[in-house]
């Protein structure tokens, strides 16, 4: 990545970049299905959003929820009125996002670095397993990081260009105030992960004395206090309570029960392999003479900090921190890249080529048993994960192939191709990923069962109740038999409340409940379709 074309143009690198992540972005399995939690349930309130106007109810089978923020739910619901209500629409602004977060890094690490570790950072981004991943969910985190990148870099242009700083503070303030309509009071804790930079730098930008941030703050801010302000009018103070509610115990208990060592050992493990070269990024950039590592070095250690901290640990959490990580990672490859054109440290560059190599090779071997002895191994679609496997090391192997041909004539280009090498290894994973299915389709059965007959015909052409009597309505199977019943009727825990004749999904624990005539149609896992008698 450091030639005379990408030199040459300010806007090469941005083409590059999206060539380099919109191919990832376009890849996908003809076949998709969604996940549940959160996924099926933001997909599925869009939903309703559309068929009914309502762009003030949080709802779930009628009844209104609130107990979260609607800013995905209407960036989903506009994707469905411009493209229809799919998937692949439902999806569609976490990947606008991913890609503008790709771009906006390669912005900052510009501004903060160097370019070409800029370049390389946000390459390692597109690059990361678990960040893409989630570019195609449709889910918060991935459009929140891009706001808040997008603020940060506003911030930077802001001290860039003095006679624009009140148009910059604005834009900056204002995606505090958005950011706060996707997930709430979660983004203080970005907020105070700046605290750093505005602090300690403050002298030189004098962000804090801006009005334009502030008055971009309460612009920002208008469509959730007129969100709120709605709901509050239609339902009492129910939609401040649950909503602000959720969030206190969110804070106060560890839900999922995992520890305060959590991040310590998923984020390396979602994220590898740029994690391992981010930490010696760290002490590299302390190091360094690069300007204001109060904010490219002190807010991703100050956000990893407040994220620990947080009781509720998900792994969706650190989504936010990885366009740092990436930064922290081309870092340390952009040293390495020094050292193996100049042949410094021969050693360990060598060590390290011989040490990806080995990875591919094991990963190479692994796959190949796979598909080629499937018999071995009882577990279907078994085959997807030998072509991934194969992918990444045929990747890891393109480091050893540079290093071994270039042998004495290491220049720009050489050097290039090896650091490109790791790259390839995680970006052609996450392709096959997205290819097979096993990225994208995660629920098939739930899809395949309602497109298919018995049931394809009934639930096409009828309402299909749901009869709710011990079960939860947001049960996780029930969000995906939600989203993908053409024709969701009313929800009710007594089924003599509905029309005779009517059809309704009850959980397979509660049919007990039903008259013996009533007619069993067929089953989704712990859900049964029944005409009422």
């Amino acid at each position: 990545m450091n030639t005379s074309f990408l030199r040459k143009s300010d806007l090469a690198p941005y083409l590059v970049l999206s060539l380099w992540v919109g191919i990832l972005l376009l890849v996908r399995s003809p076949l998709q299905s969604l996940m549940p939690h959160d996924e099926g349930l933001y997909a599925q309130q869009a939903r309703w959003i559309v068929e009914t106007g309502d762009w003030v109810t949080q709802s779930w089978w009628g009844a209104p929820v609130h107990d979260r923020m609607m800013g995905i739910q209407w960036l989903i619901a506009a994707s469905y009125k411009l493209f229809g209500v799919s998937e692949w629409s439902a999806r569609l602004p976490g990947a606008i996002a991913s890609w503008g977060a790709v771009m906006l890094t390669y912005a900052i690490g510009r501004r903060c670095l160097t370019p070409q570790i800029a370049l390389w950072g946000a390459a390692i981004l597109a690059a990361t397993p678990i960040w893409m991943q989630a570019s195609r969910l449709a889910i918060q985190d991935v459009p929140l990081t891009a706001l808040e990148l997008l603020g940060i870099w506003a911030l930077l242009q802001a001290e860039a260009q003095p006679h624009r700083r009140w148009g910059w503070g604005l834009l900056a303030g204002i995606t505090v105030g958005l950011g706060f309509m996707l997930k709430s009071i979660m983004v203080i804790l970005v907020v105070a992960a700046l605290v750093p930079y505005l602090v300690i730098d403050h002298r030189r930008h004098r962000h804090l004395l801006n009005p334009a941030l502030y008055l971009g703050l309460l612009v920002g801010l208008v469509p959730a206090i007129a969100w709120l302000a709605l709901s509050v009018d239609r339902y009492g103070w129910m939609p401040i309570e649950r909503t602000f509610g959720h969030l206190v115990s969110l804070a106060q208990e560890d839900f999922h029960n995992v520890g305060p060592l959590y991040y310590f050992w998923n984020i390396p493990l979602n994220a590898f392999p740029w994690p391992l070269l981010a930490v010696p990024g760290v002490w590299l950039g302390w190091q360094s003479s690069y300007p204001r590592k109060a904010l490219w070095l002190g807010y991703p250690l100050v956000l990893f900090t407040l994220l620990a901290l947080f009781k509720t640990r998900t792994w969706y959490y650190p989504l936010q921190l990885l366009p740092f990580v990436a930064l922290l990672g081309a870092l340390t490859l952009t040293i390495l890249g020094a050292f193996y054109q100049s042949r410094q440290r021969p050693r360990l560059v060598a060590g390290l080529t011989v040490l990806l190599a080995g990875i591919g090779i094991v990963l190479i071997l692994a796959g190949s048993v796979v598909l080629l002895q499937p018999q071995r191994f009882p577990m279907v679609g078994l085959w997807r994960y030998g072509l991934v496997a194969i992918a990444a090391g045929l990747g890891w192997l393109v480091p050893l192939a540079v290093y071994w041909r270039a042998g004495g004539g290491r220049n720009a280009e050489t050097t290039a191709l090896w650091q490109g090498g790791w790259l390839l290894g995680p970006w052609g994973a996450i392709a096959l990923l997205y290819a097979t299915g096993l990225w994208g389709n995660y629920n098939p059965d739930v899809k395949l069962a309602l497109t298919t007959p018995p049931l394809q015909e009934i639930v096409a052409n009828h309402p299909i109740h749901a009869i709710f009597k011990t079960v939860s309505p947001a049960e996780e199977d029930m969000v995906l038999l939600t989203f993908y019943t053409p024709q969701p009727g009313s929800a009710t825990d007594n089924w003599q409340t509905l029309t005779p004749g009517s059809y309704a999904w009850v959980a397979a624990v509660d049919l007990g409940e039903l008259p013996a005539t009533a007619v069993q149609l067929g089953q989704v896992r712990d859900w049964v379709l029944v005409q009422l008698p």
